[in-house]
């Protein structure tokens, strides 16, 4: 098994237990036999095709969780959905997946190729619960000159599965691609993202939010790597942590040569319920190109008393403001989450959580 998933572009101290994918939060130690590569049999809205093989151009897209897991998955992939957009789609592709005892195991290969001009939205659920269930994707995206494709990825697995989830995106002159992701459930979860800005003008924007409680691993790995002139990147992570889990979130701007007058701007913050919660956030900004802005935050803390306080003040109760203000971390991307009863299921997913870190402390 590499234990190089994940992997800081740079590498810091390793006693810092940063660089790569922390051994608790592999794959689980099991028997994973060849899969059958089922082709996507759900609806298709008109103008979207499914391709029955991938062009190498698009199978090269790196991932943001390293070439192990690209090929783990692409490899022995049980499930396929390669779309070729055409034209401008304003209804979303959904697709579920959902663990159980019968189907413990599920790798899913998901590819994306948008023409010029083209807009779709990808709307990607995962759901269930298995003893030592795994979930992993890879998802690799080439957005065309002028595109814009919009990906949402919710996980809402049990508290006994694993999830790997693995992006690759190449963005070409003009092109968007928007990545919005809720990471809610499973006893591990690792999340890697890799946005390479090739075209003049190109934009890349990734929301996450985050709830970590009980004993949960989350690790993320996101890159945006800028190649081409005047390219614009935007990442930002809330997360809240209870219990004993752990997060670590590596975000990396990289500024390549020929970037010129480019923009990338990251940050994060967490919010603390629990004295034993641990976080590391690894912010980094690596630049070749000099007419450039880079731009990182991380913020770490508590409830703000004051604004308890003034919650309070005003007729809620102690729960009631502190679920207000939980729920605000989290809107910056649910207000980006469609359909409308994907994102009552998070908030209420959200509440529940918080209920029972009340009746734990």
């Amino acid at each position: 098994m590499n234990t190089q998933i994940n992997r800081l572009p740079v590498p810091t101290w390793n006693r810092t237990g940063v660089n790569w994918l922390d051994k608790k939060a592999l794959p689980p130690d099991r028997e994973y036999l060849p899969g059958d590569h089922l082709p996507y049999d759900g609806f298709l809205p008109h103008g979207i095709s499914l391709m029955d093989d991938l062009p190498e151009e698009i199978a090269s897209i790196p991932g943001g969780m390293g070439e192990w897991m690209n090929e783990f998955i692409r490899k022995d992939a049980d499930k396929t959905c390669y779309l070729l957009v055409d034209g401008s789609l304003s209804e979303p592709v959904i697709i579920t997946q959902t663990l159980d005892s019968a189907k413990p195991v599920i790798r899913a290969h998901y590819a994306i190729n948008a023409n010029p001009g083209s807009n779709l939205t990808v709307v990607q659920i995962n759901r269930g619960d298995a003893k030592d269930g795994m979930i992993g994707s890879l998802t690799q995206i080439d957005a065309q000159e002028n595109s814009v494709i919009r990906l949402i990825s919710i996980q809402l697995l049990g508290q006994n599965s694993h999830s790997f989830d693995t992006v690759g995106a190449r963005i070409g002159k003009g092109a968007r691609v928007e990545i919005i992701r809720a990471v809610l459930g499973g006893k591990t979860a690792a999340c890697g993202s890799a946005a390479y800005l090739e075209g003049q003008g190109g934009d890349y924007q990734q929301d996450t939010a985050y709830f970590a409680d009980k004993e949960q691993i989350f690790d993320f790995n996101d890159i945006a790597r800028h190649t081409g002139r005047e390219t614009v990147s935007e990442m930002h992570t809330a997360g809240v942590l209870a219990g004993t889990s752990s997060k670590i979130l590596r975000g990396t701007i990289d500024f390549q040569a020929g970037s010129a007058h480019s923009v990338g701007h990251e940050n994060e913050t967490v919010l603390l319920l629990s004295p034993s919660a641990r976080n590391r956030t690894v912010p980094l900004i690596l630049c070749g190109e000099e007419a450039v802005e880079g731009q990182h935050a991380a913020t770490l803390g508590q409830f703000d008393e004051k604004q308890l306080y003034y919650l309070c003040s005003r007729g809620l109760s102690l729960a009631e403001a502190k679920r207000m203000l939980v729920e605000a971390r989290f809107m910056p991307v649910l207000n980006k989450i469609t359909p409308d009863d994907l994102r009552m299921e998070i908030l209420n997913v959200i509440e529940r959580r918080l209920d029972e870190h009340e009746c734990d402390s």
